[in-house]
């Protein structure tokens, strides 16, 4: 992953649009708003899950401490990733490039946050899939237990998501969306204001309209 300063100040000041530097705050707005606990962040509800306690070197008691997290976690930065405005192959909406670790919108779509949180997932799900799979167990588990007691009806959704024809329609077009993507696309929902199924897209709001807030 480029983690290069430079490589982001030469964009930010010298390639990109006004417009697209709009997108990139609202990026970064989210990334401190909304997707702290993709990385584990302090105060958000998947810090608990790398809480522990330590003895210090000067004392035999136990103390509140936390375990390390890899360099991507710890150190994440809205920095290390571009956001860009342009039309797109086969009419999409959205596209996150982790080669580029950039992420597209296409123009008459800019102004709709929910296509942008959409790719942010997939941007999150990317730094977290390149590390060892218990921590994308532990981000299911966390927005798991925090969904629960807000969706009615959540098991059978996540039921009806597993199905091998559902995954693979929907990788056809836009490629994997998993069980970690649906809960976190229902969280982004929930915290917008937005009819279940939005942020996940495809069309699925008419899939999820059985599903009912707590």
């Amino acid at each position: 992953m480029n983690k290069d300063s430079n490589w982001f100040i030469d964009w930010y000041w010298h390639q990109a649009t006004e417009e697209e530097k709009k997108l990139y705050d609202r990026f970064c707005d989210f990334c401190d708003n909304d997707f702290n606990d993709m990385v584990f962040g302090e105060d958000s509800e998947t810090r608990s899950l790398i809480k522990c306690q330590s003895k210090s070197n000067d004392s035999d008691e136990w103390q509140d401490d936390y375990i390390s997290l890899p360099d991507e976690l710890e150190y994440f930065s809205p920095t290390w990733f571009h956001t860009e405005i342009k039309d797109l192959e086969d009419d999409a909406v959205g596209q996150y490039n982790y080669e580029t670790q950039t992420i597209s919108i296409a123009p008459n779509y800019v102004n709709d946050d929910s296509h942008l949180l959409h790719e942010m997932i997939h941007l999150y799900e990317h730094v977290i899939n390149e590390l060892p799979m218990y921590f994308h167990d532990m981000l299911v588990m966390s927005l798991y237990m925090r969904l629960r007691d807000k969706i009615m009806g959540l098991d059978e959704a996540i039921m009806e998501h597993s199905h091998l024809l559902v995954g693979w329609s929907i990788a056809r077009y836009g490629g994997v969306h998993d069980v970690l993507f649906l809960l976190k696309s229902f969280d982004l929902d929930i915290k917008h204001g937005y009819e279940l199924g939005t942020v996940f897209g495809y069309g699925r709001t008419d899939d999820f309209k059985f599903l009912k807030l707590a």
